[in-house]
This record gives C-alpha cells, structure tokens and sequence, in this order.
C-alpha cells in the first residue's frame, strides 16, 4: 500500500489533520496501526468508537431460515464501491449467506471449497481483489429466545444479537416484542461501532493499552502523577463505554445505557431478558 492510502487510511480511522497523519506514519515507519497508537497517545485521535469501522469496500448479506431460528450473515469484500454495486457481486454474496443458511454446521466458511470455488468461479470478472473473511451462521440455543439482526441501507454495516428469556413458552408469549428488542439493540451495535458485550469480554491487553495511551495523554499535558492515578478509573470507565455494546448509553434514551432499556423491557415485557452474544460486521 502506498504511502498516500496509507495517509488516506489513517485519517479515516482516526479523525486526525493531514500533517498529523504524515508524522505519525514516518514515526512508525507507515505501519497505520502503530500510527493510530501514536497519534492517540497524542491525544490527536479517538479511537475507541471508530477501531472497529471497515474502510475497504464490500456487501454484507443475511440470510434467515422461514421459522427464524437460523440465520447466516456474510461479508464480501472487493475494492471499488461500484463493484460491490454490481449485480453479480450482490448475487455471489447472496449465494453464499444462502449456502451457509443451508450448513450451518460447517466450522469454518472462509475455507469452505464450494464457497471458495463460487468466489473463484466469478473474481476474474470484478476485475478486483475480492477477500471473504467475515461469516457467521448462528442457530437458536435451547430454551426459550430470539435472534434478529440490523442491516444498514447501505449493505455495509450489520449485526446480530440473540436474546433470551427465562420463560420456557415462548418468551410468555412475546416473542414479536422481544424481536424487536433484539432488533435495536443490532442497530445499536451498528450505529455505536460495540467491540465487546461488556467489560468482562474486553481483553487484558486492550485495557492496558488504553491505560497506557491515557497514562500518556495525561504525561503530556503535564499532570503529576497522583492525579494521574485518580483520573486513570474514570478514563477506562469511559472506554468501556465506548466500546462495551450493554455499557452504551442507548441511541434509543442516551440518559440510559443499554442494560437499563433492557432492563426496563424486561420489567414491561414480564420476563428476564438478557443478551448472550452479539456479532458486528
């Protein structure tokens, strides 16, 4: 990748001035993520709700079996938008959620041969480099539960979230309520840009990076060190705000997190509502 994609690519995940970007990647010998670290310790970045953003181009596609139980979610990634415009990528995208809807067993797409031999049967056409990294087809656990999912307009963002319900009759009978909930909080994650379900999935090395970058931050704004160590809990607090799908505040209430709609809906609704998993592409 050249310097200037480089440049391009920097300030999109990062916000940060044209200069800025310049020094950070000739500091970092062009290595971009190293450059975001950089520019974040800075303080000429935030970061915490644009990391998960994808910059190349692409199609995500899902799938959903009639009693909505299964659901397959693909992405296929190219590199011009109008590429990934064209009628035949949209259909080899959507050919692949289908297939995967179809073996929802298998353990691994991305190095799945009949997927891998659709890709290969059309890629010559694109005229493109045409990557397959991004796949999940989820089914229903036991119990009583829903799994709905959010599809931005423009098929490049998506989620899914499975809720579940300690009723064992169809969420006391719910279920479309519960649907929907389940549907916002995919939009949620979507519009929020969640990494992680919450504070306890976040790994030990994301957070020591981030005190880090904040230990940092504040070293060059000149602050000694006993307010540094105060400031520190409330600093990844936020972080886990940021990027923590139930600690959000809510696009729905932003007085509100996450967990406190759920909360709510849960009381309204009758039933004990809690999300097991989530995944956003």
């Amino acid at each position: 990748m050249s310097s200037l994609e480089n440049i391009k690519l920097l300030r999109e995940k990062t916000g940060a001035g044209l200069g800025a970007c310049k020094q950070a990647l000739a500091e970092c010998n062009n290595d971009v993520e190293a450059a975001v670290t950089f520019l974040r310790k800075k303080g000429l970045a935030d970061m915490a709700k644009r990391a998960g953003r994808e910059t190349k181009e692409g199609r995500v596609s899902i799938k959903v079996s009639e009693d909505g139980n299964t659901v397959a979610m693909a992405y296929l990634g190219c590199e011009t938008d109008f590429v990934a415009k064209t009628a035949d990528f949209i259909g080899l995208v959507d050919k692949i959620s289908e297939y995967m809807l179809q073996n929802p067993d298998v353990a691994d797409y991305t190095k799945d041969e009949k997927i891998t031999a659709m890709i290969h049967e059309l890629a010559p056409k694109f005229g493109e480099n045409v990557s397959f990294n991004k796949a999940v087809c989820w089914k229903k656990g036991e119990g009583c539960g829903v799994i709905n999912y959010y599809l931005h307009s423009d098929n490049k963002k998506a989620a899914l979230v499975e809720l579940v319900c300690d009723k064992t009759d169809g969420c006391c009978g719910k279920k479309e309520e519960v649907k929907e909930l389940a549907r916002a909080i995919a939009m949620q994650a979507v519009g929020m840009v969640a990494q992680y379900l919450n504070e306890s999935e976040v790994p030990a090395e994301v957070i020591e990076k981030e005190k880090d970058i904040a230990i940092t931050q504040a070293k060059n704004e000149g602050k000694p060190e006993a307010a540094i160590e105060k400031m520190l809990p409330g600093r990844i607090k936020k972080f886990f705000k940021d990027v923590c799908l139930l600690d959000q505040p809510s696009i729905k209430d932003n007085k509100k997190s996450v967990q406190e709609i759920i909360d709510e809906e849960s009381k309204k609704l009758g039933v004990n509502l809690k999300v097991t998993r989530f995944v956003r592409f």
